[in-house]
């Protein structure tokens, strides 16, 4: 496990090319997760309505080689890199995409349940702050 001042988090938002179908969400899900758990990084996956927000934390060549695949990625465009800070602890210590009516799709399928949800409090927070940042 890392020191804790070589945690760092990076949070960043984004707009999708095109509007994201639930496979191509989940196909995303998965590739995110495979190099992610790879590379010992975690945090948290927003999307609604085009727009993602994105939380990772990890060691910080982690972060930033997560960092350069995000930014090279072409399914989004429009990146804004929010804040990088060196954290003590992770928040998200499981990786996690969240959107709205995640809860009736847990439900319907709970086999899901470990990565997809609906929003909580502080989701729906960052969300939020995101659609401010829009206008």
């Amino acid at each position: 496990m890392p020191r804790p001042k070589d945690l760092v988090e990076l949070s960043y938002q984004s707009e999708a090319v095109s509007d994201m179908s639930f496979l191509g969400l989940m196909r995303l899900l998965e590739s995110a997760r495979a190099f992610n758990q790879t590379n010992g990084i975690s945090g948290i996956l927003l999307y609604d309505n085009q727009q993602f927000g994105q939380i990772i934390e990890g060691e910080r060549a982690s972060v930033m080689k997560a960092w350069k695949r995000i930014q090279e990625d072409k399914r989004h465009h429009r990146i804004e890199l929010l804040e990088i800070r060196e954290i003590s602890e992770r928040s998200y210590p499981d990786w996690l995409l969240r959107f709205y009516g995640g809860e009736t799709l847990t439900r319907d399928y709970p086999a899901l349940a470990e990565m997809v949800g609906g929003m909580d409090k502080h989701s729906l927070a960052l969300m939020n702050k995101m659609r401010t940042s829009q206008t």
